[in-house]
C-alpha cells in the first residue's frame, strides 16, 4: 500500500473535504481523488459515501484511518529514534571477538567503553577469527576484534596490539628433557592443535613455513576448538601446543605448564580492529572504534 495514497486518505478523512485535503497536501484534487480510488481498488471496498458536497467515512474507512494513524505514529518513532541515534551515543553495539580477545582484551575494554556510554547495549558473539569475519562479511557484525587478517575485498583491518604465541608442554612430558631446540624433535611429540580457523592456528602455520615444515609434519593427536580447550588439554598431558602467552602466562608462573623456549620459531601476530569498508556507523560504534583506538596497548 503506497504511503502517499494513504497520507491522502487520512487527509481527505480528517478535513472531510477532497478539495481542502489537496490545498493541505498541495496536490490537485483529481490527484486527491485519484488515490483514494485506487485504495478502494486496492482494497476491494468503498471508504467515503459521498453525499452531495460532503462525504463520510464508511466503516471500512474507519478501520483503515485507526490502522494508518498506528503506522504513522511507528513512522514518527522510528525517524524520532533514528534522529537520535544521529546525535546521541545510544543503541546497540553488535561485536564479535575471536578467542582471545574475548577473554583476555574485550571484557576491560567493554568495561571502560560501557562505563563512559551506559546507554549503548552491548551483544558480543565469540568464534574463531574465519567465523567473526565472516559475519562481519555478511552484515551479522559491525565490528570484531581478530587475531589475523583476510585477503577479501571491503575488510578493513586496524592493528591494535602485539600478541606472543608461546610453545607449552605438560612438564610430565618434558621432564626428561634438558632442552627442546629442535624443530624435528618437537614435531614428534604429540600435539594438541587448534582449528583451522584460528588466528592461533595462522599464526603457528607462518612460522613453520619460514622453517620448511608444516602443520601435517607434527604430531597431532588432539584437534580442538578454543584456546580454553588447547590450554587444559595440555594441562591434562595430552600433548604440547601453541597459544597465546595471556592464556598460558598463570599455569606458567604455577608450573602447572612449561614454556618451550630457544626455537626459532617466529611466533608473534597482532590482534585487529575488523570492519566493513563503506558501512554507516552511528555514534555507538563511532565511538566504540575511536576507544579502541585510543587505548592503552594500541601499537
Amino acid at each position: 500500500m503506497d504511503l502517499r495514497r494513504l497520507e491522502a486518505f487520512c487527509k481527505v478523512y480528517e478535513l472531510k473535504s477532497f478539495s481542502k485535503a489537496g490545498k493541505d497536501l498541495f496536490l490537485s484534487q483529481p490527484t486527491i481523488s485519484a488515490h483514494i480510488s485506487t485504495l478502494e481498488e486496492e482494497l476491494g471496498v468503498q471508504l467515503f459515501d459521498r453525499m452531495g458536497r460532503s462525504i463520510m467515512a464508511t466503516q471500512a474507512g474507519e478501520v483503515l484511518y485507526r490502522n494508518a494513524r498506528d503506522i504513522y505514529d511507528l513512522i514518527g518513532k522510528a525517524q524520532s529514534e533514528i534522529n537520535i541515534l544521529r546525535d546521541k551515543v545510544v543503541g546497540d553495539l553488535d561485536i564479535g571477538g575471536s578467542t582471545i580477545p574475548s577473554h583476555y582484551l574485550l571484557p576491560d575494554i567493554l568495561y571502560s567503553y560501557c562505563k563512559k556510554y551506559p546507554d549503548v547495549s552491548v551483544h558480543l558473539s565469540v568464534g574463531d577469527t574465519n567465523e567473526i569475519l565472516q559475519k562481519i562479511r555478511r552484515g551479522e557484525l559491525i565490528v570484531g576484534i581478530v587475531g589475523a587478517t583476510l585477503d577479501v575485498p571491503n575488510l578493513e583491518f586496524y592493528p591494535i596490539m602485539r600478541d606472543e604465541l608461546v610453545i607449552v608442554a605438560p612438564p610430565v612430558l618434558v621432564k626428561n628433557y634438558d632442552k627442546i631446540d629442535d624443530i624435528q624433535h618437537l614435531a614428534e611429540l604429540p600435539w594438541v592443535m587448534r582449528e583451522g580457523g584460528s588466528g592461533t592456528r595462522k599464526a603457528l602455520e607462518r612460522g613453520l613455513s619460514e622453517l620448511g615444515t608444516s602443520v601435517r609434519d607434527l604430531n597431532v593427536t588432539v584437534w580442538v576448538e578454543s584456546t580454553q580447550a588447547v590450554v587444559q588439554c595440555v594441562r591434562a598431558g595430552l600433548g604440547v601446543s601453541v597459544t597465546s602467552r595471556l592464556a598460558a602466562q598463570p599455569l606458567i608462573d604455577s608450573g602447572e605448564l612449561v614454556h618451550i623456549k630457544g626455537l626459532p620459531l617466529n611466533l608473534e601476530r597482532s590482534f585487529y580492529l575488523a570492519y566493513l569498508e563503506g558501512r554507516e556507523f552511528f555514534p555507538a560504534v563511532r565511538y566504540f572504534i575511536d576507544h579502541i583506538k585510543r587505548s592503552s596497548f594500541t601499537i
